[in-house]
């Protein structure tokens, strides 16, 4: 009994003592650990405001060949597109960056993912 004990603390204590002496390779430019990690460090400390959002509506669905576009609108001409396969999930409504801009419009979107899909037959 004695002898198992001191074996599983030897073995705990191996673990510990390489998980410790391993040098930390990973970097916040180098993996993708640091993906959006560097902006909420701002964010929390201030240094940068936290995106106005806006709720945005499905305001079409669009599927040419095996892929599909969502386009949301939202507040004052605020347009979100979610590409993924034909027949996947469209959201009714999602949460996007209010981003008003008076050039961008729900055909736009459509038009350009039509032309895109036919360029890649």
């Amino acid at each position: 009994m004695f002898c198992q004990s001191t074996t599983i603390k030897a073995c705990g204590l191996l673990i510990v003592s390489l998980l410790l002496t391993t040098p930390v390779t990973a970097h916040a430019n180098d993996s993708g650990i640091g993906i959006g990690l560097r902006h909420m460090q701002k964010l929390w400390n201030g240094l940068v405001e936290k995106p106005k959002m806006t709720t945005c509506r499905l305001a079409t669905r669009q599927t040419v060949r095996s892929k599909q576009i969502c386009v949301y609108a939202g507040a004052n001409r605020t347009y979100e597109a979610i590409y993924n396969g034909a027949g996947d999930y469209c959201a009714s409504e999602v949460q996007c960056r209010y981003d008003p801009d008076r050039s961008k419009s729900v055909s736009g979107f459509v038009v350009a993912f039509r032309n895109a899909q036919n360029k890649n037959k």
